[in-house]
């Protein structure tokens, strides 16, 4: 089976780093997947891409070498399913609050026994290769995004949940969560708190902590506290501010 390269990463003990993708055009995704990045997240919950959207963009991303993951709407068993059939090597499931919540999200990534996936992973097939059922349990990766208040009190029992792959820290809806305006990087006490938390909860039980680092600083804080996976922004965001960045150099407006 085609490897993962963020688990590439981490066996040979480096972090990875990952780009948000909001944007549904595939040609703009095929231009970022020609980067070094280590995997790529195609964002379902929080852009305009659906169903029909995200299969292009996933054939976009085949043509580099990042993984490509998607964050899905909700903890969807049939979504959940989809997009792993569409060939997603990991799968991102927002607002994770329970480890019953985060038990029936990683069951639904799985093959029985150890989940109840139904079995038919058509593009992922082609894409991960002809030994998918054999080999696709030591690739995907299930991630549990945690960013509510309720998330980061019930942390060690969601990062206890068996077949877990990482937990990832949501600096933006936690700070609203705790009365700060939304904000890319963290900005309220409680987000810095959680920051070492969470990388001393994933170590404690021997998983992957990820999070959102919209700045370099940020992304060098996180891996200094041991963070595995660190996404450095949204594509539309950079991109819109690299289009400004040149305009003002220009024209100065």
């Amino acid at each position: 089976m085609r490897r993962n390269p963020i688990r590439q990463r981490w066996a040979e003990g480096k972090p990875a780093s990952n780009l948000w993708i909001d944007i549904g055009w595939p040609v703009t995704v095929e231009a970022l997947g020609r980067l070094a990045y280590d995997s790529y997240t195609i964002d379902m919950q929080h852009s305009l891409i659906d169903r029909a959207t995200l299969v292009p963009l996933l054939q976009a991303l085949s043509l580099g070498q990042g993984a490509p993951m998607v964050r899905v709407t909700q903890n969807d068993p049939g979504e959940i399913a989809f997009v792993l059939d569409a060939g997603a090597y990991g799968v991102i499931c927002p607002t994770m609050e329970t480890p019953e919540e985060c038990a029936r999200f990683v069951a639904a990534c799985d093959y029985p026994p150890r989940g109840n996936r139904s079995w038919g992973p058509l593009r992922g097939l082609m894409y991960g290769g002809a030994d998918y059922f054999d080999a696709y349990a030591g690739e995907i990766l299930r991630i549990a995004l945690i960013e509510t208040r309720l998330g980061m009190q019930n942390l060690e029992a969601i990062a206890a949940t068996p077949g877990l792959d990482m937990i990832y820290l949501g600096p933006n809806d936690l700070g609203v969560s705790w009365g700060a305006k939304p904000s890319y990087t963290p900005n309220h006490p409680e987000v810095d708190k959680a920051m070492d938390q969470v990388a001393a909860v994933a170590k404690k039980y021997g998983i992957a902590a990820g999070m959102h680092a919209a700045s370099p600083a940020v992304a060098r804080a996180a891996v200094q506290k041991g963070y595995g996976l660190v996404s450095l922004g949204y594509a539309a965001k950079i991109m819109f501010t690299a289009a400004g960045a040149l305009l003002q150099e220009a024209f100065g407006k």
